[in-house]
């Protein structure tokens, strides 16, 4: 097996199937979990089967976006059918669904993909404990695989960017297309998507008016709207919070939809030698009119430099969403300055209903309840101000992951989470000019805003 590969347990088991357990990367298509499933499968002339497990409840995460997860693993089955693969659907326990499958089906080896977060490590670890079968654990959504980009915790993202730059040529190509396989009957139990229609149906809408479509082909079609329309001028005019130039591929991201191998693929292909332009450190710096090859690195160093920068963070640091994780400079400077009197302070409803003096913050507000998604720009300015004023950092992080979860169709990501502890405890930063409330993080205000893009008119968008 090759390096985006680790086993969980130490198990050699017998058995008649291989199982794939389908969570973060939701797509049939550059699925290096559902490639190296099915060549197990095939080497050892056994059967191959998918599942997903739906949990019973969804927490704060809101009825809009179980649905456009529940539309895009439809899609899923039905990819999977012309390919002869099962695809298994479950309802419930993770633990005891994947546990009961794969003793039904009499499982040789069960593979899952990589999550860097508690719940989704823990559950993995509680399966590959106390099942028979071999266990394994593989990276499908970053590029480099995590472990092997770094085994520890990164500094910052120029200690990441260099190991990024000595590994890409090795992993940036492309993967190995899936066999079609002869028919496979079916796994008994297996739920129904009326049952999984009513969980959904149970959760609570949050008034988002999605304005993508879910889905693998969706997904596609994004990135070649992105190519053509946006991508040329994303170097000046990705941070415009007024101006659509952002890649809109986040959603997609998050579900797995789209792997970001193929997305760097497609965008590489823009220039000559992108990845020779990124060795040689010149990323999204430029000087007078930014070219496509600017726009282009600009792109793959948020792709790929810090999302796989913010992996890293939730996969080493299991505190990522608590001021227990933040370096001891940064929780030190916001803790020293607890008892400073905030000028205002709000209640959690008050932050969710976007209720605030501040206008700009209350537009970001808005646009990710309307739409599920803030600008990314905005993001930083949203939380940085939730840190102003909340009673205290650790308030600061609980309001800002809540409303981040409930609203933002990617929230429950490692992206949010380490944007969140970037912003409020300096996560990946470093210390700047000390002053009231903020201490040595960071800051941000109004005139900030304003002498990047026109405030007023982002006001006027969603307000």
């Amino acid at each position: 097996m090759n390096k985006r590969v680790l086993k969980l347990n130490s198990n050699s088991a017998s058995g008649k199937s291989v199982l794939y357990v389908m969570s973060r990367d939701q797509r049939v298509n550059d699925n290096h979990a559902l490639l190296e499933a099915q060549n197990y499968a095939i080497d050892a002339n056994l059967e191959l089967h998918v599942m997903f497990n739906v949990l019973e409840s969804t927490g704060v995460r809101s009825q809009e976006h179980y649905q456009f997860m529940v539309a895009g693993l439809q899609e899923v089955e039905r990819q999977l059918d012309e390919l002869g693969i099962p695809f298994i659907l479950t309802v419930g326990s993770p633990v005891k669904n994947v546990t009961r499958v794969a003793d039904e089906l009499d499982t040789k080896a069960v593979f899952f993909d990589l999550n860097p977060l508690r719940g989704p490590r823990a559950v993995q670890k509680k399966i590959a404990t106390q099942s028979e079968a071999e266990c394994y654990v593989v990276d499908s959504h970053n590029i480099i695989p995590l472990w092997v980009l770094s085994d520890k915790e990164e500094f910052a993202a120029h200690t990441i960017r260099n190991k990024v730059h000595k590994n890409l040529d090795e992993w940036l190509f492309e993967p190995a297309k899936l066999s079609k396989q002869a028919e496979t009957k079916q796994s008994t139990g297996s739920a129904t998507w009326d049952q999984v229609q009513q969980i959904v149906d149970s959760a609570q809408p949050n008034g988002n008016s999605i304005p993508w479509k879910p889905g693998e082909a969706a997904a596609q079609a994004e990135l070649k709207t992105f190519i053509e329309s946006r991508l040329p001028n994303y170097a000046e005019e990705r941070n415009v919070p007024t101006l659509d130039q952002q890649s809109n591929l986040s959603p997609y991201l998050h579900f797995g939809h789209i792997s970001a191998l193929r997305i760097a693929l497609e965008v590489a292909q823009q220039i000559d030698e992108p990845i020779l332009l990124l060795q040689r450190g010149k990323l999204a710096s430029y000087e007078g009119e930014p070219t496509l090859a600017n726009s282009v690195n600009a792109f793959l160093e948020e792709l790929i430099v810090r999302k796989e920068l913010a992996d890293n963070f939730c996969f080493y640091n299991p505190s990522y969403d608590s001021i227990d994780g933040a370096k001891p400079w940064g929780r030190e400077s916001v803790e020293a300055h607890e008892e400073d009197k905030r000028e205002y302070t709000y209640t959690r409803d008050e932050w969710e209903q976007a209720q605030t003096h501040d206008e700009p913050w209350n537009a970001a507000q808005q646009e990710m309840m309307k739409t599920g998604k803030m600008h990314g720009y905005m993001r930083m300015y949203w939380a940085k101000k939730i840190l102003e004023w909340s009673e205290s950092p650790q308030e600061a992080i609980e309001t800002a992951v809540y409303l981040n979860d409930k609203y933002s169709i990617d929230g429950g990501d490692p992206n949010g989470y380490t944007g969140i502890m970037w912003s409020i405890v300096g996560i990946h930063d470093r210390p700047w000019f000390e002053r009231e409330v903020f201490g040595k993080i960071r800051y941000m205000n109004r005139g900030g805003l304003e002498r990047r893009f026109d405030v007023n008119e982002y006001i006027r968008m969603w307000t």
